[in-house]
């Protein structure tokens, strides 16, 4: 009869009082890897500020952030770009302003986890994207792209910044709201607005505000330079789409709203 251990099979024989353990066999280089596996996993568990730091290359980040170098956001990730989004970057002739871009790390840096919405320690890159004149100044575009990690993650997500998801999940609004086209940079910039104003909205629903309130702060903004009754109310028609549709999110919502701006505007 045989019966299962954690130590191996155990191989009674019924007429004889004789036990013998059977150890199991593994590989060698399965061992190897079994045990890599157990210590990776512990030492990310274990990871201090520092360490994660090092890990990720701060250090390198500040560097290119100082010098305004695109090229080393490589391992931020943004889907469909083999540079990650030094690619995506490149690609639409953007660049990272160094006066309102840093990287940091701290003990109670602002990152959502992606099961809770609570804060953990981490690092995060803080970039303000700009188009870059003949004579090397910057012009803000209005983006920022906001990545975070916390302490014992192995991958980089949105800190709060849902150009940063746009980047990560691969859905080209982001693309289009930096594409260097300038016959469509207006159309892009009109749609880039609406899609963020309903975003906003989104997460201002999440977090208790009412329909009627952001009505009033609409009404409100009548007279004002630039503002017409037309504006008013097809931005209403923007709150109107975020609570008709209770169970999307700030990404999904704007996406709907910037697609839709682009293809019928």
């Amino acid at each position: 009869m045989r019966l299962k251990s954690p130590l191996g099979w155990i191989l009674k024989d019924n007429n004889m009082s004789q036990t013998r353990i059977i150890k199991p066999v593994f590989p060698a280089k399965s061992l190897l890897a079994i045990m890599l596996i157990a210590a990776s996993s512990a030492s990310y568990a274990a990871e201090s500020i520092d360490q994660l730091a090092k890990r990720i290359g701060m250090d390198n980040f500040r560097e290119a952030i100082e010098k305004g170098d695109r090229n080393a956001f490589k391992t931020l990730p943004a889907k469909g770009y083999k540079n990650g989004l030094t690619g995506l970057l490149i690609k639409t002739d953007t660049y990272v302003n160094p006066e309102y871009s840093f990287a940091d790390c701290d003990t109670d840096t602002i990152i959502a986890s992606e099961q809770a919405h609570r804060t953990l320690p981490g690092c995060r890159i803080s970039l303000k994207l700009a188009t870059k004149a003949a004579d090397g100044g910057y012009h803000d575009n209005g983006i920022r792209i906001e990545y975070g990690i916390t302490t014992g993650s192995k991958k980089f997500i949105a800190n709060n910044s849902a150009w940063a998801q746009h980047a990560i999940s691969g859905d080209k609004v982001l693309e289009g709201a930096l594409h260097p086209d300038k016959t469509n940079n207006h159309k892009d910039q009109m749609c880039v607005g609406m899609a963020q104003f309903t975003a906003n909205v989104t997460e201002g629903r999440n977090s208790g505000m009412t329909k009627g309130e952001y009505y009033q702060r609409l009404d409100n903004m009548n007279g004002k330079a630039d503002v017409t009754q037309q504006m008013i109310t097809l931005y209403k028609t923007f709150v109107d789409y975020v609570y008709e549709h209770p169970k999307q999110d700030a990404k999904i919502s704007g996406a709907y709203i910037y697609t839709s701006c682009m293809n019928n505007f």
